[in-house]
């Protein structure tokens, strides 16, 4: 191995971190734009369209979530960049590696280079692992996908979205900003999760004196409660999947759900703005 491959793959790595990261929040700031324009598709009754919008929010989605995991190998790789530099060759890796994590990272890096073209730095990675493992080892991760993570296979190749999931994105983005949805769940029918399931409807606005709250991802801490439980932020793959919690502590916990207007996120956003500009 090339003496200076060590330094060039640690620095590409960092360098690929921060990239990942800034994609993945001009994603989710554009996925926020498609949920309002979703919603407002709604609101004017035009579902139709709204559900072609969707498939193209889910797909966008499944490539954000694709970035977070590259984000976590890379940073894996980036951890333990002591570990691969010391790696002979393929068999090595496969035999006093696989435990640790590395075998897994590389091969997943390697692989999904071709579904983040964005991720110039990715690319940089790739080359440096494959001149330090080889084209043989490269052929059979891109051409048989040798060793690749099934999660990293998952979200490399999105299909068209199932009628259930597209349901289940428009349910969530009519409760969220306030909207008429055909297909939205009586509120005597709507299957309610083990949180909701203890409280009463004035439980959620109000300070009951209950220690553990929990807010819905994105939203700031209640600094009035001492544990503050922030719900999975949902994806692709948890979106009809209510947050979990023993049956002894639920009656300790208070939810807190924020229903979500067009213009009022808009404004929000500019105060967010203004705020950090007076910084």
């Amino acid at each position: 191995m090339n003496t200076q491959v060590p330094f060039a793959l640690k620095t590409s790595l960092k360098m690929c971190i921060q990239r990942l990261r800034y994609a993945q929040e001009k994603q989710q700031s554009l996925a926020k734009k498609s949920r309002r324009e979703v919603a407002q598709l709604l609101g004017e009754g035009k579902e139709l369209k709204a559900h072609y919008r969707i498939e193209t929010l889910i797909n966008d989605d499944v490539h954000e979530e694709l970035l977070d995991i590259l984000e976590l190998y890379c940073e894996l790789l980036h951890a333990r960049i002591a570990l691969l530099n010391n790696v002979v060759d393929e068999a090595d890796l496969i035999d006093r590696h696989v435990d640790d994590g590395l075998n897994e990272a590389v091969r997943a890096v390697v692989y999904a280079v071709l579904h983040a073209p964005e991720i110039k730095e990715l690319q940089q990675v790739r080359d440096l692992l494959t001149f330090k493992f080889g084209p043989d080892f490269y052929r059979a991760i891109v051409d048989a996908k040798v060793g690749v993570p099934e999660k990293v296979l998952k979200k490399c190749s999105p299909n068209l979205p199932g009628e259930e999931l597209v349901t289940l994105y428009l349910r969530e983005i009519a409760s969220a900003y306030d909207v008429p949805y055909s297909k939205a769940l009586d509120p005597s029918q709507e299957e309610t999760g083990e949180l909701e399931s203890t409280l009463s409807p004035g439980d959620s606005s109000s300070d009951d004196g209950r220690p553990i709250v929990a807010v819905d991802n994105g939203s700031l801490e209640d600094k009035k409660h001492p544990i503050t439980v922030k719900k999975p932020r949902k994806n692709s793959d948890n979106i009809g999947v209510d947050l979990k919690v023993p049956q002894d502590i639920k009656k300790q916990i208070r939810v807190k759900t924020t229903k979500e207007n067009v213009h009022e996120t808009d404004l929000g956003e500019l105060q967010e703005r203004f705020a950090a500009l007076r910084r």
